[in-house]
């Protein structure tokens, strides 16, 4: 990374989806819809498959499980969220023992999987599609508006813009304890300490009066400026828990004397989260520094999502300048980051446009 800090030919070769043609076998892509070691490769390694292989057998598995957990005997939860049943050990009696006697072993039927077997967090149901993602999608945009509200309708105000100071000095964390290790939880988990925090932006909408389900990759379209050259931004998707919100006594038991409910009142999950260096905003072959102070387009996408916010919670967007040590800090100088001195670290003022000519909004793939 020191030697190649852009996508130059030694990255472009070393690109695994361009490497997946004349898949002969039949294929099983599984993956975690939390999978903190690689949540974007399942769902793209199935997707550049099937682009050079049209016919094969290949299919999709994504169930809400942390790196490996597909493999382990407890698929009930992943720190705090709970999925209603044992997910793992569902799959690997109805999918992958089925899968491997057939087309392993040649024994057994056909099991005739779906082309896509996901299953959606916050419902907490697996859903058989015939394609991902699936048909009945669209791309629909919410966006920004002043005062930390989300709205489906465009902002109409001339100028409006919300804005934070970013000090490397002092970067968000990506969870609010301190660990020795990073844990697989921070995926799903409670981002009300980052809600407190003045150099983090929070938009919301008003309660949600119908289920809204997502099943696809999310787009950020943010209209920016900043105050120096280069600067990060990570885009948060959240499901925000009423306040009254519980889950049933009898998984609490394992951890609670006595049982009784757990409590989950507000509770802010992480859904999906996702960086973009700034100087990388037009191509990741040609950094490019920022003009201080002038409106730009940060445009990017984040790995697919499949989850279903529930009516009665509400959608939540964060977006902040820094995820640490998730991310290494960026200087907010336009420099070679790997060679920065300390003197290149510098505060800068961060704003996120949303008026009618710059209207930063996040294209939700809602299915219908």
């Amino acid at each position: 990374m020191y030697s190649h800090p852009t996508y130059d030919e030694w990255w472009k070769a070393r690109n695994a989806r361009n490497a997946m043609y004349n898949i002969k076998p039949a294929m099983l892509v599984v993956g975690g819809l939390f999978d903190a070691e690689d949540c974007y490769g399942a769902w793209n390694l199935y997707k550049a498959i099937e682009k050079q292989n049209p016919g094969i057998h290949n299919k999709l598995v994504m169930g809400p499980w942390s790196h490996g957990q597909w493999s382990g005997r407890d698929g009930t939860r992943m720190g705090n969220i709970q999925f209603g049943s044992n997910t793992s050990l569902w799959y690997q009696n109805n999918i992958e023992i089925p899968f491997f006697n057939f087309y392993l072993k040649g024994k057994g039927t056909d099991p005739n999987l779906s082309e896509a077997t996901i299953f959606f967090s916050g419902e907490n149901q697996w859903h058989n599609l015939n394609q991902w993602p699936p048909a009945n999608t669209s791309n629909q945009p919410i966006y920004f508006q002043p005062n930390g509200v989300l709205s489906w309708n465009k902002p109409t105000v001339s100028k409006s813009a919300s804005e934070y100071i970013s000090d490397p000095a002092h970067p968000v964390p990506y969870t609010e304890d301190v660990h020795f290790d990073r844990t697989a939880a921070y995926m799903n988990d409670d981002q009300r300490f980052a809600t407190r925090r003045t150099d983090v932006l929070s938009f919301q909408t008003d309660v949600l009066s119908e289920d809204l389900t997502l099943a696809g990759p999310v787009v950020a379209d943010l209209a920016v400026s900043i105050t120096g050259t280069d600067a990060d931004f990570v885009v948060k998707i959240i499901d925000v828990f009423p306040d009254d919100f519980s889950y049933p006594g009898s998984a609490a038991q394992q951890g609670r004397a006595g049982g009784g409910s757990y409590p989950m009142g507000g509770y802010q999950m992480l859904v999906r989260g996702e960086i973009m260096r700034g100087k990388f905003r037009n191509s990741f072959e040609t950094p490019a520094p920022f003009t201080p102070n002038k409106i730009e387009k940060v445009k990017f996408a984040l790995p697919d999502v499949a989850h279903t916010f529930k009516k009665g919670h509400r959608l939540m967007i964060q977006i902040q300048s820094s995820w640490f040590p998730l991310a290494d800090r960026n200087p907010q100088k336009f420099v070679n980051i790997y060679e920065a001195d300390i003197t290149d670290f510098k505060k800068a003022t961060i704003r996120i446009h949303h008026d009618a000519a710059n209207s930063s909004n996040i294209v939700l793939p809602v299915m219908k």
